[in-house]
């Protein structure tokens, strides 16, 4: 992955170690040689949609399409250290610093294709991954990278799209994760698979506050592929080579059960709550 600098940058070939604090372009976004962005954050989508947020944010405020932008996000070697993800500050903070971090970088590439122009910055505009003098001559963002990195702070005082100028923030557009999940292609986090990897399943009792007084383990010796049935004081669960196995030996295992003295009754709830003793948090 190469980006942008000014000059004085060491090449992408030599950026083994990837800046990552806040406050630094390069920690958030990478522009490659053809002119593909990359953006990095700490936040994580967890299905609300923040990844459709993060790359609506960086193509507008870098007028790519949003097609151009590729997300890495909470890799914790790679993306800034943004704070956990919840109660919806994932675009309140972590968009927010991606956005300037995104107007400094469009800053930085005006700058030099104005010094490539001859032409005062102000003068030139951006659009679709490239900046335009009002002549009609370009430069492409890859041809502006030259295979460094930006290697330059975050402007604070970088001037973001007002409202009235955006094209993508704020408009309708489809969710970049769906069509992988509609289609059974995306990546989720128990989809992980490792050599050798084992396959469990936790047994649970057939009501609160029963317990396991016995466990058959013979009653799923016959489902290949188990290796073991764990009961251990309270918890009773199943181990096997593959994940239906185990799903089979979680349904099939046979537990004799404590007795279960129920829930209270619904009419009498109230005096219930009020006679159970409470305990301390410590």
């Amino acid at each position: 992955m190469v980006s942008f600098a000014l000059g004085g940058a060491k090449p992408a070939a030599a950026w083994t170690d990837k800046p990552v604090a806040l406050e630094q372009v390069d920690s958030f976004l990478a522009i490659d040689a053809q002119g593909r962005v990359t953006i990095y954050v700490g936040k994580v989508d967890l299905g609300t949609g923040l990844r459709t947020g993060f790359v609506q944010l960086a193509a507008e405020e870098l007028d790519v399409p949003m097609a151009a932008v590729s997300v890495v996000e909470g890799d914790t070697a790679l993306t800034p250290d943004q704070g956990p993800t919840y109660g919806s500050l994932g675009i309140q903070i972590g968009g927010v610093q991606l956005r300037q971090a995104a107007a400094t970088a469009r800053a930085l590439l005006v700058a030099e294709a104005a010094s490539r122009f001859g032409l005062p910055a102000e003068t030139l505009r951006t659009e679709d991954g490239a900046a335009v003098a009002p002549d009609g001559r370009r430069v492409t963002y890859a041809t502006l990278v030259g295979g460094k990195a930006f290697a330059r702070p975050i402007d604070p005082g970088a001037t973001i799209k007002p409202p009235e100028a955006r094209k993508v923030v704020g408009k309708p557009v489809p969710r970049v994760d769906i069509p992988d999940k509609v289609m059974g292609r995306f990546a989720y986090v128990h989809d992980l698979k490792l050599p050798g990897m084992l396959h469990g399943r936790t047994v649970r009792p057939p009501a609160m506050g029963a317990v396991a007084e016995a466990v058959d383990e013979a009653s799923v010796a016959g489902i290949p592929g188990i290796v073991k049935v764990v009961h251990e004081k309270g918890f009773v669960g199943v181990v096997a080579e593959t994940e239906w196995a185990a799903i089979k030996a979680q349904q099939a295992l046979k537990v004799r059960w404590s007795a279960w003295a129920g829930l209270p009754d619904q009419a009498k709830l109230w005096e219930h709550v009020r006679a159970t003793p409470s305990r301390s948090a410590k």
